[in-house]
């Protein structure tokens, strides 16, 4: 009888070792998204030593799936372009190969410390999702680089900064005043929820919202449940005074702050990131859908 449990304990074992080997051998070569590196991770954490297929996992965390025709397009690039070099490269309008796998290397540490932690879903998911767009837009610089163009991607740090108020989303879901606020968000609240992106406008998460279409990406996929809405603000300006005097009123310190209302009162608030998809507000609008 012992030496039978004992066949069935290493047979158990052995099995476990498999599941990870198999788990990982299936995507190695299309890459893994968030889910497949969590059940990845659970079974690492299952094989009756660990340590030795830790390589693997950190291996698979820096193959994402990377889709062909996602994110296509040059303002997509530009914009992740100018928020990695501005936060973790040189600002000098070129995103190159070396600042990009500096940036990247960071994403995979943070996915990392996340994924053992076993807490913060949405930061690890977010953390997952910048290590896809950094992978998409090393191939974009690796192709510009075959065509002669250089191993960078380029940008105008100018323009990352500018906000297009006669853009037509912005120009209708951008609140310029307390009597629209009130209007616009607190009364429309009674009807339908209404959701509200703070901005300070010279906070780079909050331009990168912006250059990626972030906020109107979001309107598109909830706008049968919620309304949304924009509101820029800046302390170190008089000419931002009265939106200044709301953000202060509805107690935001800080950007990109969001706010969600019903009912003409808060329901919900805090930072966030969606990304260019509308991704990302699951949770926090939970209680609106």
């Amino acid at each position: 009888m012992k030496l039978l449990t004992l066949l069935v304990m290493l047979l158990a074992i052995e099995v476990k070792a498999e599941t990870f080997e198999n788990l990982y051998n299936e995507k190695a070569d299309d890459g893994f998204n968030d889910s497949e590196l969590v059940t990845l991770f659970n079974a690492l954490l299952e094989t009756p030593n660990p340590k030795t297929h830790v390589n693997s996992f950190i291996k698979a965390v820096n193959t994402p799936f990377l889709p062909e025709n996602a994110h296509t397009g040059d303002r997509f690039y530009k914009a992740l372009s100018w928020y990695n070099d501005t936060t973790k490269g040189n600002r000098d309008g070129k995103f190159n190969l070396d600042e990009l796998s500096s940036a990247f290397q960071a994403e995979v540490q943070k996915y990392l410390t996340i994924t053992q932690s076993r807490t913060n879903i949405e930061a690890r998911i977010a953390a997952w999702k910048m290590i896809q767009k950094l992978g998409l837009l090393k191939n974009q610089i690796e192709a510009r680089g075959e065509r002669g163009e250089g191993y960078f991607y380029p940008y105008t740090p100018k323009k990352m900064f500018e906000i297009d108020h006669n853009n037509p989303w912005n120009a209708a879901h951008t609140i310029d005043s307390d009597v629209e606020f009130r209007r616009d968000v607190i009364d429309a609240s009674f009807t339908k929820p209404v959701l509200v992106k703070f901005g300070l406008t010279y906070c780079v998460h909050c331009l990168l919202l912006e250059n990626l279409g972030s906020v109107p990406a979001v309107e598109k996929r909830y706008r049968d449940s919620i309304d949304v809405h924009k509101l820029w603000w800046n302390p170190k300006s008089e000419d931002y005074s009265e939106l200044n005097n709301i953000a202060k009123r509805e107690g935001v310190k800080s950007s990109p702050y969001f706010i969600l209302y019903k009912d003409g009162k808060k329901i919900n608030e805090g930072y966030a990131f969606p990304d260019d998809q509308g991704e990302g507000m699951e949770e926090f609008l939970v209680l609106a859908l």
